[in-house]
């Protein structure tokens, strides 16, 4: 408003008033009504109305807090310094430090720098103005900023010149690295060639059941032929041994009608050979709808299941079970009826 005044040359108190109340608006003119009530705002001065409307749009803050918001406000991380000192500024408006505002701007200009080097420097002066902290911390950062630019174009520049000369070495090692794969023999299939080249990379041992090799290269063969050997020899009675079956891994979560991704994995049942050294399985305890179910842990297996007869027997008041789309397989492809889950 002042600035529309001064652009037309107005400077009687009433033009001002009577500008002021027909540009307000209905609402804000209301406003003054009430705020004035039961005085009109046509009785009121120029200066009166003004004042009336900044004290209820923008009351004078407490001074007590303004004061601890600027002196506790230090520079951020991006921030730069003229940045700082605009925000000082802006705090400092309703802190009425009057004349020791310079001062205060400069103590806080120092101490919230959040920038060792340059608060050192600050620190060192002698009779430090706030217009001389400023400047100063304005050329330091500046400084520190092209001593960035200029370090990081250098080592764009050495960079280049590593990679430019030394193309044709990494050429000629990667070379020797390809032909020295090729050489290698293949762990799938006993050729000279890389293993991932190799076309038996997806086909399935005949010897261990294991997809990746051939037979003929078959790590576990021997280990194999040395077991089927042992299961052969006559034992002598109450010695135990160890015997490999093989297991199915069933996914818990298979959709209805797709083919399950099934992989055999090796399961060994180890008994001790001396029974009365013998430990027996680890057993633990579970709350099933609050009633305690000892339980034989393994570690090996995927899922908890229980027979019907057992659930009924154990957990009392069992809900009902609910539906589930899981599907079970033994190792020779028979399904396994899910009734359902319990929980």
């Amino acid at each position: 408003m002042e600035h529309f005044f001064i652009a037309n040359v107005i400077e009687e108190e009433e033009i001002k008033k009577s500008i002021l109340l027909s540009v307000v608006g209905a609402q804000t003119y209301s406003l003054m009504r009430n705020l004035l009530s039961p005085a009109k705002p046509g009785e009121k001065t120029f200066g009166q109305l003004v004042t009336l409307l900044k004290n209820h749009f923008n009351p004078k803050p407490s001074e007590i807090v303004q004061r601890f918001k600027f002196n506790s406000r230090l520079r951020r991380s991006p921030e730069s310094v003229s940045e700082y000192v605009a925000e000082l500024r802006k705090l400092a408006q309703d802190c009425d430090y009057g004349a020791t505002l310079s001062q205060m701007l400069r103590d806080r200009l120092v101490c919230g720098i959040n920038d060792d080097r340059i608060q050192r420097r600050l620190l060192s002066e002698t009779n430090l103005t706030f217009e001389s902290a400023l400047s100063l911390a304005q050329a330091m950062e500046s400084a520190n900023k092209n001593v960035q630019d200029l370090q990081s174009k250098a080592g764009a520049m050495s960079c280049n010149a590593v990679r430019a000369g030394g193309s044709e070495s990494t050429g000629k090692k990667r070379e020797s690295q390809r032909r020295a794969e090729k050489d290698k023999d293949c762990y799938r299939c006993n050729g000279k060639h890389s293993p991932e080249d190799c076309r038996f990379k997806k086909e399935k041992c005949h010897a261990c059941g294991i997809t990746g090799h051939i037979a003929r290269a078959c790590r576990n063969k021997k280990k194999l032929n040395a077991d089927r050997r042992n299961d052969r020899r006559p034992r002598a009675s109450g010695r135990r041994y160890t015997q490999e079956r093989k297991v199915h891994y069933c996914s818990p979560r298979v959709a209805e009608g797709s083919d399950e991704d099934e992989q055999p994995l090796s399961l060994y049942n180890v008994w001790c050979e001396d029974e009365e050294e013998a430990v027996p399985p680890y057993k633990v305890c579970m709350t099933l709808n609050g009633e305690p179910v000892i339980f034989e842990v393994d570690t090996g297996c995927g899922l908890t299941i229980m027979t019907m007869k057992a659930f009924k027997e154990k957990v009392k008041n069992a809900p009902p079970l609910k539906k589930t789309r899981l599907k079970l397989k033994t190792y020779t492809k028979q399904k396994i009826k899910v009734l359902g889950k319990a929980y």
